[in-house]
């Protein structure tokens, strides 16, 4: 057909007369050519000028990033990385009190150590880890000398993701590990369960759906999971690094959970520790001597959970049982046997959520050697919506002590913001406590402001209790700096005036009649910029004046914003602090970072009233004024070089998933000529070369001259394999199974196992 000119006949009619008549015209007209050739010829002498390359800034151009220092990543090879991280801090607070011993303050902390981390990832054995740290420095405890610890190191070898088929994985580690739990427990709406570190060994089993059941745009989660860990229950000190310190015994917590039906899941959890130290007393050093604060504990923790159409509903059931002599200056600690239970409800419709529950836990409860929420029962509601410019939170709080020792009351509050134009937002915070006998109440409002100098909050707030009133008006501004500054440069400030009303009672016993008044300044600044390349400075400054001779603020203050001024303010005397943090780049592998803190206030503002009053009424405005002539300084440096190399790439595997995880095997066999029909290769039967194996219908191999095929690194799980047997020589063929066949191709299913190989010949027959 391409050749064939008749099959365009009107073309060629038409055609011809045009060409004719260009042509013609081009022959008569020989002056009129050459007046366009000349109009639209380049300027003289540029046909004789070659052609030369123009060069963005003369050819001065940076090298390409990967012809630089990024050349080294080698991007072969499965995925790696290594972190290694040099790094000492020092903390040294200084306290100060006219007449007064304070020297329990002043412990000096020191640390310096070497960590290591490294991830190698593997299809079939899961992501290989390594974590090792060596550490020396101090070990302080609350009122106690700092003490050196000497060297101490930590290792922690771990397995994530080790396929086992079927949908199975399996994460392990072994060294420094932790208690562990299951995953309803983790997502807990209002209470949670703590896990404490261990010296030994752990493992997780997890099992996921096939990938026709997930839910699209989800990600894949297990259907159910089984844990258990083992080792010896400790604490982690230091100052970044983790100082384990060891408290005998034995612990062990075994768990697992499970999807039973279309929105429903069961879990349980339990834990026993064996002889163990009491926790509290080696934190507070006030414990028995000799190892007599001895304990032993067990817990078991049920859950159901149920979710449809937006509604979830969960009910935890919990027991405990603690034994032995615990540390009889941590009076919150009971032994025996006690219980609890919690149901938590939420509900979403369209830009509605609400949740809720109820909860009840008897005194004495505990998980372990740890102390968990105890001697309360309650509710709670919460709710909020939010639409285009609207955004509503209300929430309800109830709760009261089970043996009338611990604090009852009510907390609600309420939080409103609208969305005013593009530019402008206002919203409003009210809280109300009522609690242990006292109303307490808190009003804080705002408005944002977007413009061309930054974004603007102006805020107003008060808080009331019996004794006090506070009042709070502020101004905070994230600033629009010029673009001649270095890169990244950033600005935030923060200005604050608060007006303090206390009874004179809450400072001296007695004289109920007095008032108090006191004002004072906040002033923040943070900000921060690249003033060089791989160069990063950032600072924050951060002053309040004295405000109070009052040892502690009893509620509030306000601040919505959670910046600078934060720390700071529940500080009532002057208090100054000062933070400064650099980082340099020193080449896409070495990174050097320094901070340093330095923190200035009262003691009182600190501790509180500490010492002994000499009047049976309470402290005297003569003690009171010779405190807070104290002073409190806290200085805190570090400084880390660290080392990151990463290479490699996510390796591709053959076939079509049946899970979302899962490992690899090889598939291999031949295509031969089965002389004898009987489905088996024998020795003299020779195999077939050039005949394409197709894997699920999406890779395909060519046999060799021996008729051998092999496809090497297939998914574990189900898969359809088919031939294509054009090349197959005459009378031979290949015949279908009937249970697979796709249109007359060969096809069979083959279950590939994971780090197996898998045997599949494909006979060929004479017609």
């Amino acid at each position: 057909m391409r050749g064939d000119r008749s099959a365009y006949p009107a073309r060629g009619r038409l055609l011809r007369p045009a060409l004719t008549l260009i042509a013609s015209v081009a022959a008569s007209s020989p002056p009129l050519l050459a007046q366009t050739a000349q109009e639209s010829a380049p300027d003289e002498g540029a046909a004789d000028q070659a052609y030369v390359d123009r060069l963005i800034d003369g050819g001065a151009l940076p090298e390409q990033t990967k012809a630089g220092e990024d050349s080294n990543i080698n991007r072969k090879g499965n995925l790696r990385s290594l972190v290694v991280e040099l790094g000492g801090s020092r903390i040294v607070p200084k306290a100060r009190i006219e007449g007064l011993d304070v020297s329990a303050f002043d412990q000096v902390q020191e640390e310096l150590g070497l960590t290591v981390s490294g991830r190698y990832q593997t299809i079939n054995y899961g992501m290989l880890g390594i974590d090792a740290q060596l550490r020396t420095g101090t070990a302080a405890r609350a009122f106690t000398a700092s003490q050196g610890s000497g060297f101490n190191g930590a290792l922690t070898l771990s397995s994530t993701g080790l396929p086992l088929g079927n949908g199975w994985v399996v994460d392990s580690s072994v060294g420094n590990v932790a208690t562990q739990s299951i995953d309803l427990l983790r997502r807990q709406q209002r209470f949670f369960i703590p896990t404490s570190p261990l010296l030994g060994g752990s493992v997780q089993f997890n099992s996921f759906a096939p990938l026709w059941v997930l839910t699209a745009g989800l990600d894949p989660e297990p259907v159910a999971s089984f844990n258990l860990a083992v080792g010896e229950p400790g604490l982690l000190g230091g100052i970044r690094l983790g100082n384990f310190s060891s408290l005998s015994g034995l612990s062990m917590t075994a768990g697992g959970q499970a999807d039973v039906g279309p929105g429903v899941s069961l879990g349980f959890q339990a834990i026993a520790v064996d002889d163990s130290r009491d926790p509290f007393a080696i934190i507070l050093a006030t414990g028995p001597s000799q190892g007599q604060d001895r304990l032993s504990s067990q817990g078991a923790l049920a859950s159901v959970k149920v979710e449809k159409d937006g509604f979830q509903l969960q009910a935890n059931t919990i027991w405990s049982n603690l034994g032995g002599n615990p540390d009889p200056n941590f009076v919150f600690r009971e032994t025996g046997k006690a219980g609890g239970f919690w149901l938590d409800a939420s509900l979403r419709r369209g830009r509605a959520a609400h949740s809720g529950g109820f909860y009840y836990f008897d005194p004495g409860l505990a998980w372990g050697t740890a102390a968990i929420v105890n001697n309360a029962y309650g509710a709670y509601y919460r709710f909020s919506v939010s639409s285009q410019r609207w955004r509503w939170t209300a929430s309800v709080d109830a709760v009261e002590s089970v043996n009338g020792q611990s604090s009852s009351g009510i907390l609600a509050n309420v939080d409103v913001r609208r969305q005013l134009t593009f530019r402008m937002a206002a919203g409003l915070n009210t809280t109300l406590r009522v609690a242990n006998g006292q109303t307490a109440s808190q009003l804080l409002a705002f408005f944002d402001l977007a413009s061309d100098v930054g974004t603007t909050r102006i805020e107003a707030g008060w808080s009331h209790d019996p004794a006090s009133d506070f009042y709070r008006i502020g101004w905070n501004q994230n600033w629009t700096l010029p673009a001649w500054l270095p890169s990244g440069s950033r600005l935030s400030t923060q200005l604050s005036f608060d007006h303090r009303r206390m009874l004179q009672q809450v400072i001296v016993p007695g004289d109920p009649a007095g008032v108090e008044r006191g004002n004072s300044i906040g002033i923040g600044i943070s900000g921060g910029a690249n003033p060089f390349t791989g160069i990063t400075v950032d600072a924050t400054l951060a002053y309040r004046s004295n405000a109070s001779r009052s040892a502690q603020s009893l509620f509030g203050p306000v601040d919505s914003t959670g910046g600078v001024l934060d720390v700071l303010a529940s500080q009532q005397d002057q208090a100054f602090s000062a933070t400064l943090v650099a980082t340099a780049r020193l080449s896409s592998s070495w990174t050097l970072t320094a901070s340093f803190t330095d923190t200035r206030s009262s003691l009182l503002s600190r501790n509180g009233l500490i010492g002994q009053a000499t009047s049976p009424l309470g402290f005297t405005p003569e003690e009171i004024a010779r405190i807070q002539r104290s002073s409190f300084r806290l200085q805190a440096g570090s400084i880390s070089l660290q080392y990151v190399f990463s290479g490699g790439r996510a390796q591709g595997v053959l076939g079509r998933p049946e899970y979302p995880v899962g490992g690899t095997g090889s598939l291999r066999g031949r295509v031969f000529l089965d002389a004898n029909a009987n489905g088996v290769r024998d020795a003299d039967e020779r195999g077939v070369p050039d005949i394409i194996v197709i894997l699920d219908g999406l890779q395909a191999v060519r046999t060799d001259a021996m008729g051998l095929y092999r496809f090497d690194g297939v998914i574990d799980g189900r898969h359809q394999v088919t031939v294509n047997a054009d090349a197959l020589p005459l009378p031979w063929s290949i015949v279908s199974d009937p249970a697979t066949s796709r249109n007359g191709n060969y096809a069979a299913a083959i279950a590939m196992q994971v780090r197996s190989v898998t045997e599949l010949d494909i006979p060929a027959i004479r017609e």
